[in-house]
């Protein structure tokens, strides 16, 4: 297995197939001083941002870019969104970006994307090809405009030392985890669940697991038909109430977190359980290896209308108003060699896993941690299933219907039935703006 040494020696040297090298160093000679912006989303685990820089200062180095023609920026959790909001009301994005479906789909949609289908093909001629679920995002109409990153579920991240101490198997439905949770928990130092309830795409997330699992959806397969307001999601909206308010297993200060509180509430010990991405794991391999070694990922609990694992996907998104696009590309594609993502997903953590079938063979993914990974991967869903994560869904991500349908419930006291008849008409009008969903 290469180190990130070994693949900073190399001049991109791996190839995608015998007959064509896997990235080709493109220079482009314009007047902007700057001939490659990047805007890096932090990972939540350090040593991820670490290897990405890294990459991106040796491509920069191998294509011939002075050290004033690359602006490397980390964008800091939660700054994102309204920074980019803001570089394209300015019609100032930066060159290339990684972020998450929601966006890809959203802004493809708005025109402010470049076509990428030759990098996407090549990426589909990788042995083992893509998982399908990492296109849904990225195609439109048989051309790319994104390219594939990562993908990953959002599994229950659970305190096994806790649970084995009491003898207690890690919960598979919704009514275990309250059940353990009030067993468990000894408030206020430790609560059982650790659930975001802020206004944020954490929140989203969590709630759609949650109605998945008593029957609920957002849309119809056709992508067209607007969904939300059903008993199954007036019912896991009531289930959500009753863990903050009545069982009391969820944090009281969790309806203001950022999509860090829940890992911070983890990661300092304070909850039992999250259902999150695997940052959280990722993230103490390098900072506590006495919690990594006691931490399980376990498939998302289940309720009466089935299992409720979610997944999500990261692209790389190409801004139009590039003046050297070729440049650009040439880094995602450097990015996107198997080995150079290899070592940035396993030296980093499992912090995503690749958006490539064929990557799961090596000894890192056999680990026990990764036990139920692929499982989950291959019946997870996305946050519109069983419609696509096309430009409606997106939008309905980024701007936190679900989240303010909580908070409504949780903060402003509504009615479950109201919050989700409120929040309906919301994806109603969103879903009604575009004609393809």
């Amino acid at each position: 297995m290469l180190t990130r040494r070994d693949v900073l020696k190399q001049a991109g040297g791996a190839a995608l197939a015998t007959t064509a090298p896997w990235w080709l160093v493109r220079r482009a000679h314009a007047a902007r001083r700057e001939k490659l912006i990047v805007w890096w989303p932090v990972a939540l685990a350090p040593q991820v941002d670490k290897l990405v820089k890294e990459q991106t200062y040796a491509y920069a180095k191998q294509a011939g870019l002075k050290e004033n023609e690359l602006e490397y920026v980390e964008v800091g959790t939660g700054q994102w969104l309204p920074k980019m909001v803001a570089a394209l009301e300015a019609g100032n994005p930066p060159d290339l970006t990684r972020y998450t479906q929601a966006q890809a789909a959203l802004y493809r949609a708005q025109g402010h994307l470049i076509e990428v289908t030759d990098i996407v093909e090549k990426m589909k001629q990788v042995p083992g090809g893509l998982f399908d679920a990492s296109l849904n995002a990225v195609m439109y109409q048989g051309k790319a405009y994104s390219i594939p990153h990562a993908i990953g579920p959002s599994p229950l991240v659970a305190r096994m030392d806790i649970l084995e101490a009491a003898k207690v198997d890690p919960p598979k439905t919704w009514d275990e985890l309250i059940e353990v949770s009030k067993k468990l928990q000894k408030p206020p130092k430790l609560t059982g669940f650790g659930m975001c309830l802020g206004l944020h795409t954490d929140t989203d997330g969590n709630v759609m697991n949650v109605i998945w699992a008593y029957g609920g959806k957002l849309v119809e397969a056709d992508n067209k038909t607007v969904a939300l307001h059903s008993p199954g999601t007036v019912q896991a909206v009531k289930l959500i109430a009753d863990m903050y308010h009545k069982h009391k297993i969820i944090p009281k200060g969790a309806i203001s977190w950022d999509n860090q509180g829940n890992n911070k509430a983890y990661q300092s010990r304070q909850v039992i359980f999250v259902v999150n991405a695997s940052s959280i794991y990722a993230h103490l391999a390098e900072s506590d290896k006495e919690l990594y070694e006691v931490t399980g990922m376990f498939p998302s609990p289940a309720g009466p209308g089935g299992p409720s694992d979610r997944i999500g996907t990261g692209e790389w998104m190409l801004f139009r108003h590039n003046p050297y696009p070729e440049v650009a590309k040439g880094l995602v594609e450097y990015y996107m060699n198997p080995e150079n993502l290899r070592v940035v997903v396993e030296e980093g953590g499992g912090r995503w896993g690749p958006p490539y079938r064929g990557m799961y063979d090596t000894p890192f993914w056999q680990q026990p941690g990764f036990k139920h990974w692929r499982v989950m991967l291959e019946q997870g869903r996305e946050f519109a299933f069983p419609g696509r994560m096309a430009a409606a869904a997106g939008e309905t991500l980024a701007t936190g219907v679900l989240a303010r349908m909580m908070h409504h419930v949780l903060v402003d006291n509504w009615e479950g039935e109201k919050a989700v008849e409120e929040a309906h008409k919301k994806v109603v009008e969103i879903y009604a703006r575009y004609p393809e969903g």
